[in-house]
């Protein structure tokens, strides 16, 4: 019976290995907050360099239409309905990309933790733990404490003292001892 288990736990753990194990391993080297921080970063970014593209063409086809005109536009207002578009865009990215990265390191997380339980699991197998001796009966030759006078209970029950280093005077000192001497 433990050959089938240990087959079926190592065909788990292959079939994971091969699948998916060094992306979730990839991030699990971060803290929660780190992992969703980075790829957010890295999704504004490259949604900013769209964001860039898209507002340059257009401006291209409003001047090529000519819906207005290079002298008399209102930049100003353009510039603000374009930051203003953008910036909702990049909002709305970033709250749904918080949402999709935070379940993507959640469930990578749990994978991790099933794979190691799974490898715990082979070990037990592998060595299974000896059985722990049983303690030994309770000694009833025991005094109790009850007959004990009060210098006795000191003696057993308190605590030593712990033993003070000896330090040598300057008058036990040999002349090879003190510093500077022969």
């Amino acid at each position: 019976m433990h050959n089938k288990d240990k087959i079926r736990i190592m065909a788990k753990m292959a079939v994971y290995d091969k699948r998916g194990f060094e992306k979730d391993a990839k991030s699990n080297h971060y803290f929660r907050h780190d992992y969703i921080y980075k790829k957010n970063m890295h999704m504004r970014f490259f949604l900013g360099i769209g964001c860039v593209f898209l507002m340059g063409f257009y401006v291209l086809r409003l001047f090529a239409a000519e819906e207005i005109d290079l002298f008399t536009a209102d930049y100003f207002g353009i510039l603000m309905r374009l930051l203003g578009a953008s910036l909702v865009i990049l909002v709305a990215y970033s709250f749904i990309g918080t949402i999709i990265y935070t379940r993507e390191y959640e469930l990578a997380q749990r994978r991790v933790r099933r794979y190691f339980a799974l490898m715990n699991e082979l070990t037990e197998l592998n060595n299974p733990r000896p059985a722990e001796p049983e303690p030994p009966p309770p000694d009833d030759s025991a005094e109790p404490l009850e007959g004990l006078s009060d210098e006795e209970f000191e003696q057993i029950y308190r605590p030593r003292e712990r033993a003070i280093p000896y330090r040598i005077s300057e008058d036990d000192q040999t002349n090879e001892d003190k510093p500077g001497g022969n």
